[in-house]
């Protein structure tokens, strides 16, 4: 073999090598570009997710705050309706996805973006319910039993036939209300005020007709009992006040 024939057998090898580096550098640059141009994709999807996500909110909270002076129930369907479509974010390329940082987020904001939402719509659930047990409660205890007996009754007639057909019907009336979660206390302690004066009107009819003196108060029992529903309509006010406050930071 000649000098020049060794010199090529040599260098072949070096000059496949370089080939070879050549070859693989160029892939891993085109490889780089291919995952910053999907970042890039991710980048740009979760930026218009987000905008969207941004509008969306703020419409919603339009609607909420141009009605929060409105009953429970007919805010509560509003905010549902403003709810129902949400933004979605779309799909990226699988290395955006799982390298861009903006995408994350926008992960993120999509798995709770609905959450002040649904949490004031189960508080205005909660509290529609709860108007309705509270106007039924204050009609109850605002029945006076001087509104059909005068103080110094003297016949058992009308205690029998107009007190307290008049308290039992309220009292029966108020048991068909939905009691909201957690109140069924605050519901017997109503229906305890009215059955008090029940009990203690048939004591008086029959007093009266042992011609024996007798008199009762039921003050306390109504004070009492509209007193702890003043604090349930407190504190579902507060609820209320509470939710709407988080829609409006979302």
């Amino acid at each position: 073999m000649n000098v020049r024939a060794r010199r090529l057998v040599v260098a072949l090898p070096v000059v496949l090598t370089l080939v070879i580096a050549g070859v693989i550098g160029a892939l891993v640059v085109v490889q780089n570009q291919r995952q910053t141009e999907q970042v890039a994709r991710a980048d740009l999807i979760a930026q218009d997710y987000l905008a969207a996500v941004a509008s969306f909110r703020a419409a919603v909270v339009k609607q909420v705050s141009a009605a929060k002076e409105t009953d429970p129930g007919a805010l509560r369907k509003i905010v549902e309706r403003g709810i129902a479509e949400p933004p979605k974010l779309a799909d990226a390329p699988k290395y955006g996805r799982e390298h861009s940082t903006v995408y994350a987020e926008a992960e993120q904001t999509q798995a709770t973006v609905l959450e002040p939402f649904t949490s004031l719509s189960k508080t205005l659930k909660r509290a529609d319910t709860g108007v309705d047990f509270i106007a039924s409660a204050r009609t109850v205890l605002a029945l006076r039993a001087t509104d059909y007996i005068s103080t110094d009754v003297s016949s058992s007639e009308l205690v029998r036939s107009s007190l307290i057909p008049a308290f039992t019907r309220a009292r029966d009336e108020f048991a068909q209300v939905k009691v909201p979660s957690g109140q069924q206390e605050l519901a017997d302690k109503v229906s305890g005020a009215v059955q008090y004066v029940i009990d203690q009107a048939a004591v008086l009819a029959q007093r009266i007709d042992s011609r024996q003196s007798f008199s009762f108060s039921y003050q306390d029992q109504f004070q009492a009992a509209a007193d702890a529903v003043s604090d349930y309509a407190t504190q579902l006010k507060g609820d209320v006040a509470e939710a709407l406050n988080a829609v409006g930071e979302a």
